[in-house]
């Protein structure tokens, strides 16, 4: 019998030097946020003097956290309830159902993908205007809609295409109409997809920071990734409490990222049903 090989050195060595290139940033972001701000200025790559936790306090506080992660969880939480139903849908009607013009649908959304997102401000702020969802999470919810899903439908296409068409038409055969197929076979093999397509919206919905800060002006509708503005102005920063700012806003999603990351992982390389 062949034995399998071991990884070559020279790929943990490169692994490993991505890893720390990848942590540096954040460890300078947790150290920075500990310092006062002149501390940050003077000394930006060093350790701390005296670390200052109640910095994170401070900041909570001031920024309004507590309105704006309540905020953020729901934008998240609608859209990614969207997004990955109506996706999912889409992705089994284009693959399994094979209706009229969805070579056609596909390619739109493969254009779409292209298409930088700034493009679209002007129009929408015009539009939005014209149908009063300025400043309200509602008319962000539908942008944050429009904008993940061309990118879920593709990579739910590319999982279920990987679903054998067998399994359907035993389906078919025992009675069963599309949408018990879907519930009832589609849906609980692909779960890997639809945790990934979740965790690939929830990311880009809480980090998103241009049309947030474009379409909300109201302070109490404003969410996380908008905060750290409340620590900026015109001549001056804080630069402590805003590092504290980007701690905050990143470690549920990094908590978040590091359960599910096998999951996640599973979901962008399975394109077939094993068993």
């Amino acid at each position: 019998m062949r034995q399998k090989k071991g990884t070559p050195i020279y790929i943990h060595i490169f692994l490993t030097m991505v890893l720390v290139i990848s942590l540096i940033p954040i460890a300078l972001l947790v150290l920075n946020s500990l310092k006062t701000t002149q501390e940050v200025l003077l000394n930006p790559m060093g350790l701390p003097e005296a670390t200052l936790w109640g910095n994170f306090a401070e900041v909570w506080q001031q920024g309004g956290y507590s309105s704006a992660f309540l905020n953020s969880l729901f934008t998240v939480a609608v859209t990614i309830i969207v997004v990955v139903s109506s996706c999912g849908c889409c992705a089994y009607a284009m693959t399994k159902l094979r209706p009229r013009g969805s070579r056609l649908v596909g390619n739109y959304f493969m254009f779409t993908m292209s298409v930088s997102v700034s493009l679209c401000l002007v129009p929408l702020f015009y539009v939005w205007m014209k149908l009063k969802l300025m400043n309200t999470l509602e008319g962000l919810i539908l942008i944050y809609i429009g904008i993940n899903m061309p990118l879920q439908v593709t990579l739910m296409k590319s999982f279920f295409l990987g679903i054998p068409d067998e399994i359907l038409e035993s389906g078919r055969i025992d009675g069963c109409g599309e949408w018990q197929m879907l519930l009832k076979i589609v849906v609980p093999v692909s779960k890997p997809i639809f945790l990934t397509s979740s965790l690939l919206v929830g990311l880009s919905v809480w980090n998103e920071f241009f049309y947030a800060n474009s379409f909300i002006q109201d302070d109490k509708l404003r969410t996380v990734a908008t905060r750290y503005l409340a620590f900026t102005g015109q001549y001056s920063s804080d630069w402590s409490k805003i590092c504290a700012a980007g701690v905050i806003t990143i470690l549920p999603m990094i908590v978040l990222y590091l359960i599910f990351q096998r999951r996640f992982i599973e979901g962008l390389t399975a394109g077939s049903v094993k068993g």
